[in-house]
């Protein structure tokens, strides 16, 4: 008798030696129940491959005869994990099995499933398939059903009952952009006027003017912006969305395609799958001096922020557009259009586009055509508008023009008109300089450009730097700048294939969308939660045309309203700003509005097996059922809280995670005695808000559960004996920050003041964060409205390795990317979607009088310093040139008077 061991530790069922000896040969052959699977592979790379991929497509073909289903085919490699096929060689190897299992990393299985007994092949072989066929048709792990279960459960009891996943793996490489041949009679994009296309071949910015010396690099005209108000914005051609463009459904349709976008309205979903694929890695700043210290390593907040959008189906075409309920016309958008006429038109020109020469325009030049180029990838068509050309330029010679704003306008666009003193005079530094405002794009802009010029397969952005009145100076960012901010790296191989796998994982997300609620527009909302496992929720609503038209025009002012309001805007309103920045105090700061998240380190264990996914999703379901409860609330709130006193300030990122999540069970260890006196405490809070109402003190609903941490660990007695878990996990975290280095308070604040500088998300209120999510019962509960949640958790293989995020350094870069999808039961769907929609609103609808507040207050006042500051330098020199001449660099002679700067 033979008795084996597993790796496992379990042991495994007494065999007769001359059994044992028999199992190699049947394997090549069976195909065993097993709750393991290894990955299917290419032929083309000479691996083996699952022969359970022919029944698995022709179920796939059978149950989905679209020709679109049939095109993902070829990399879409379906991999379910529980129903096992093992396919070995079967010309004389005589390798033993355990010696091939660790040669060939693509197999998932266990040595258990390799001595199951031949006899049960046959019924092995129907259960496989007729779980592929069920698998194939509803394309959904039932698993996130499943309660999560207790801290301690066994890895037995977490698994029980739950369904075998549906494991799929993206080849980005083989997935091709397909470019659209364009109408012979399409115009190409203009060129760039006044010599700026120095700018493209210069790495580095092009100041507009010598600070030293008042010489003019380029055409002093560039240097005033023209006014808004002067400028003839109805002689320009409108915008036309994608659910608009004729010209785009039918392209979609003629190529057989079954969704349509363009850059502007798919660029921010995409963000969230480069979160979700690199494991919220953090963005680059080696490129940055050390005259700059940055207030925050990670993204901003507004793109971080849940991401939505609609998918208005029309004629068979599904054309997405960007979500627009909290959109409102304003300076920037207005300047945006301006500003691409004064780069790409001769001064005469664009001079008629001034409302007092705007008749002067044909029909022709209002009505022209739009550049395109269309792209499509998988069921996709996508549509990039071209701003301007250059044929000296790599590939297409393509590029966009992007007109940014000093942080001054941006930190309150709606009140932008206190900020306009703000100038940039140099090219290092904290303030006044090039370089912050490359730090801000690096962390606010860089990832949505770099997602917008690789879908217009252009080579680089054209960057124009004002403060809505003068032009400071250019730079051109070329795609492998960025893609070194975002990526860590130069090589565009990584940015390339992540782009092409985000477009493949949307593609199958909205498949399982428009299978669900076919023939309906739906209305998208997409977010990469920071869990440790990265996740992201897909939520998918299916609307009406009448309430989408409804939200697209909530918040739209029309463009003459917004013109009105800047025309009405007179000096002494202006001077009346300027007086209120004098009444508030300069050192008082406001409370970031949300820590920095990043990434989290994914378990070190060996992840080449089938246990691995299942500790992993069990993560990613608690990380789901925490959503659903609200205790992700909690801990967004302890994190704020530990920020705000500066506990985790040197402490790692997986040393940081491990306090949070001891701090966090500490609060919510106590969660059913709370649910048990929660009706008794409702009774004694409404008396206590009846008093306080009485005695006309504040409503304590307003204080976030992030102040009330802040004020318990400040008010912890160290030296007590009897102290309650939480304040003892405080303490050691406070006696360990003592320790460590010693950190500038200036430096702390000014971390904590870039978060509001973020537009971030609000913490929610003790109130909102409630362990139990039950609804008041005095409130009638609306109709539960039709909704699939859906989330995606992903797995990196680099080379045949697993790792947590690609870095696409390696000169061999073979990528490979694991993913699941699993739709979330209706009631936690429900539960979770309020939340986003609100974490999406907290970003984006920010009050403007409490923005306009927070404006003077955040960097600790440095805002209207620096704008005052501005201001009185440009008074100075706008004295100076009127009594000097006026040079340009490629002139000796000074120009005429009337042609300087205004």
């Amino acid at each position: 008798m033979l008795r084996v061991r597993c790796c496992s530790g379990q042991l495994a069922r007494s065999l007769h030696c001359t059994r044992a000896q028999q199992v190699a040969s049947p394997l090549r052959r069976s195909r065993p129940l097993s709750t393991t699977q290894y990955l299917a592979t290419d032929p083309s790379d000479g691996k083996p491959v699952s022969s359970t991929q022919t029944p698995r497509k022709q179920d796939r073909d059978e149950q989905n005869p679209e020709e679109t289903q049939k095109k993902w085919a070829s990399f879409f490699k379906p991999e379910t994990v529980g129903q096992s096929e093992t396919t070995l060689p079967s010309h004389g190897d005589s390798t033993p099995a355990e010696a091939r299992d660790q040669s060939n990393k693509g197999i998932w299985t266990t040595l258990r499933s390799r001595m199951e007994v031949s006899k049960d092949n046959e019924a092995t072989e129907t259960t496989v398939l007729k779980n592929n066929e069920k698998d194939a048709d509803t394309a959904t792990s039932d698993g996130a059903s499943e309660p999560t279960p207790k801290k301690g459960a066994s890895k037995s009891k977490r698994t029980r009952g739950k369904a075998a996943l549906d494991v799929k793996v993206i080849r980005p490489h083989k997935l091709k952009l397909k470019p659209v041949k364009e109408n012979a009679s399409q115009q190409l994009p203009p060129h760039l006027s006044y010599n700026l296309d120095r700018v493209l071949f210069n790495p580095g910015v092009y100041h507009m003017q010598d600070h030293r010396s008042g010489v003019f690099n380029f055409d002093p005209y560039l240097a005033s912006i023209m006014p808004v108000d002067e400028f003839d914005f109805d002689a320009l051609k409108e915008y036309t969305t994608s659910s608009k463009d004729s010209k785009l459904r039918e392209l979609c349709a003629a190529h057989g395609l079954k969704y349509c976008g363009s850059t502007s309205s798919m660029t921010s979903i995409l963000s969230h799958f480069h979160f979700l694929l690199s494991a919220w890695r953090r963005p680059n700043f080696d490129s940055l001096s050390k005259s700059l210290t940055p207030e925050s390593l990670n993204f901003t907040a507004l793109s971080r922020g849940p991401a939505a959008a609609f998918a208005h189906l029309k004629d068979g075409v599904y054309a997405i557009d960007a979500d627009k309920e909290y959109d409102t016309e304003n300076i920037l958008s207005m300047l945006g259009k301006s500003m691409e006429k004064l780069l790409t038109l001769p001064k005469e020109e664009f001079e008629k586009y001034r409302r007092s020469g705007s008749h002067k325009l044909s029909e022709e030049e209002k009505n022209a055509d739009e550049a395109y180029h269309f792209t499509t990838l998988g069921d996709f068509m996508m549509r990039s508008q071209l701003d301007a050309h250059d044929p000296r330029l790599p590939g297409s010679g393509v590029f966009d023009l992007k007109t940014r704003a000093v942080v001054s306008i941006r930190m309150d666009v709606k009140g932008y008109e206190k900020g306009v003193g703000y100038e940039i005079r140099k090219r290092f530094g904290q303030w006044e300089s090039f370089e912050r405002e490359y730090y801000d794009m690096i962390r606010a802009a860089f990832l949505k450009y770099s997602l917008q010029v690789r879908m217009g397969r252009m080579d680089g952005i054209f960057v124009a730097f004002h403060n809505t009145q003068r032009i400071f100076g250019f730079q051109y960012i070329s795609l492998a700048e960025m893609d070194h901010a975002i990526h860590g790296t130069h090589d565009p191989r990584l940015g390339d294939e992540e782009f092409k796998g985000s477009i493949a994982l949307l593609n199958d997300l909205m498949n399982r969308a428009t299978q669900r609620f076919p023939g309906r527009t739906l209305r998208l909302h997409v977010e990469t939660r920071p869990t440790k496992v990265p996740l992201t929720y897909f939520f998918v609503e299916p609307v009406t045309e009448e309430e989408m038209r409804k939200t697209q025009e909530a918040e739209k002012p029309s463009m003459e309203q917004l013109e009105r309001e800047i025309q009405s805007l007179s000096c002494e309103e202006r001077e009346a700003e300027s007086a209120g920045a004098t009444e508030t105090v300069p050192g008082e700061t406001t409370k970031g509005e949300e820590s920095d998240r990043g990434s989290d380190d994914i378990s070190a264990d060996d992840p080449q097996n089938e246990d691995t996914w299942k500790e992993m999703m069990s993560k990613v379901d608690e990380a789901v059922e925490n959503e659903s409860l609200g205790v992700r609330s909690i801990r967004e709130a302890v994190q704020e809280a530990l920020e705000h006193s500066g506990l985790l300030q040197n402490k790692t990122e997986l040393e940081s995670e491990k306090y949070l999540d001891e701090l966090v069970s500490a609060l919510t260890a106590h969660s059913s005695e709370v649910k048990e006196s929660r009706q008794a405490q409702a009774e004694k809070d409404e008396e206590a808000d009846e008093k306080k109402a009485t005695d006309g003190q504040p409503d304590s609903d307003s204080t976030t559960l992030a102040n009330l941490i802040v004020k318990v660990t400040r008010g912890i007695n160290k030296n007590s004996t009897n102290l309650r878990p939480f304040e003892r996990k405080v303490v050691d975290l406070a006696t360990q920050a003592r320790k460590a280095d010693f950190i500038p308070t200036h430096e702390r604040d000014a971390r904590r003041d870039a978060d509001d500088a973020d537009d971030a998300e609000l913490v929610e209120s003790a109130t909102d964060v409630d362990v139990d999510t039950k609804t008041d019962g005095s409130v009638p509960e609306e109709p539960t409205p039709e909704l699939l949640g859906m989330y995606v958790t992903i797995r990196n293989k680099v080379n045949g390795e697993f790792v947590d995020r690609p870095f696409g350094a390696e000169k061999k870069f073979d990528w490979s990317v694991q993913y699941t999808i699993t739709e979330l039961p209706d009631k936690r769907a429900q539960s979770i979607y309020p939340k986003i929609k609100k974490r999406r609103k907290d970003v984006l609808a920010t009050d403007p009088g409490a923005r306009s507040a927070d404006w003077y207050r955040m960097f600790k006042g440095k805002l209207p310093m620096m704008t005052k500051k501005g201001e009185k330098f440009r008074e100075r020199r706008k004295q100076k040139e009127a009594r000097s001449p006026v040079y340009v660099a490629w002139d000796k002679v000074p120009l005429p008077s009337n042609a300087g700067s205004s």
